[in-house]
């Protein structure tokens, strides 16, 4: 399967259990599909195989999912030379990854995987507390359990704490010896990562634009990878800003994809360019950067927003 048919078969799996969804055709972009459903947000990244995900774009998809408290996926087929395996999950630079079959057993079966890969081989996590009843129950000493499982009396006592990652071999004979579950599933849908949120503007006319925004309350998070230069929060309003020095044809495509985003992300976008006349793409105003001197606070700043789109949708339809 190529990369265009496992989006398409990403992007159906998403719409066909009820998200809403929005599909990115930018170059290098840390996600290629945002997907919205009830509470749930979902910033996603398809790669036929796995390692092709630079750090740089994990670090900005971690960096969007933190921000919109998301959760970052990367849907793939293959790790190395090797296919991933249905039911396992897998991680790029700590975020969760599987193949399309997987989400589709999460989204459409309900079944969350329990089994995650690492060097070595495939893992599970079980419930500690609920291994150390059953060992009691049944009388078993935590030597004896050991030494029938073949692992130290360490690794045991550390299983029970829940402080070490059981072998699959290992899980699947203490379910037999037991005949009751303890593995503990993998919760893909609501996964929290870590992110470094203060990343340095890469050029003037980006040092200056976040510098003016922060003047006016608002928390700004530089994206290298997305078509969005940054994010910026005030409240609970949320803005995708795109910077440019003129508009392009790029910019104007860019403009395009934060539109179908926004809708999803429930947020305003804006581009502020060097020099441009003031005009709507989509949803997205371009404005140049001396309108954006003109406002007080960022409570200004969204009232200019919604008021560009009013009054340019209006004129279209005058």
């Amino acid at each position: 399967m190529d990369r265009e048919r496992l989006i398409r078969t990403v992007e159906a799996i998403l719409r066909g259990t009820g998200y809403k969804t929005a599909r990115m055709d930018f170059k290098g972009s840390c996600f290629d599909i945002v997907a919205s459903r009830l509470l749930l947000l979902l910033f996603v990244k398809v790669a036929t195989n796995i390692d092709t995900v630079t750090e740089e774009q994990a670090e900005d998809l971690k960096r969007l999912s933190k921000f919109f408290k998301a959760s970052p996926l990367i849907v793939g087929l293959k790790t190395k030379n090797a296919e991933l395996e249905e039911g396992v999950v897998y991680e790029r630079f700590g975020i969760y990854a599987l193949r399309p079959e997987t989400l589709y057993d999460v989204l459409v079966e309900n079944e969350l995987p329990a089994i995650f890969a690492e060097r070595g081989g495939f893992y599970v996590r079980i419930n500690g507390a609920l291994l150390r009843k059953l060992r009691e129950k049944y009388g078993y000493s935590v030597n004896e359990l050991a030494q029938l499982l073949g692992v130290s009396r360490k690794s045991l006592i550390n299983y029970e704490r829940g402080e070490q990652a059981v072998s699959l071999e290992v899980a699947i004979r203490l379910e037999e010896l037991f005949d009751e579950p303890l593995a503990e599933p993998i919760d893909i849908l609501h996964s929290t990562v870590e992110a470094d949120l203060n990343v340095i503007p890469e050029s003037p006319l980006e040092r200056e634009i976040f510098e003016r925004l922060k003047g006016l309350g608002l928390g700004v998070v530089k994206v290298k990878k997305a078509p969005f230069n940054a994010v910026s929060k005030e409240d609970e309003f949320n803005i995708l800003t795109g910077i440019d020095e003129r508009k392009t044809r790029s910019t104007v495509k860019r403009a395009e994809m934060v539109t179908e985003v926004s809708r999803i992300i429930n947020s305003d976008g804006v581009f502020i360019l060097e020099k441009a006349r003031t005009e709507i793409v989509g949803d997205v105003p371009l404005i140049p950067k001396e309108r954006l001197e003109e406002v007080r606070d960022a409570d200004e700043l969204i009232e200019m927003i919604e008021e560009l789109k009013k009054e340019i949708k209006k004129q279209l339809f005058s």
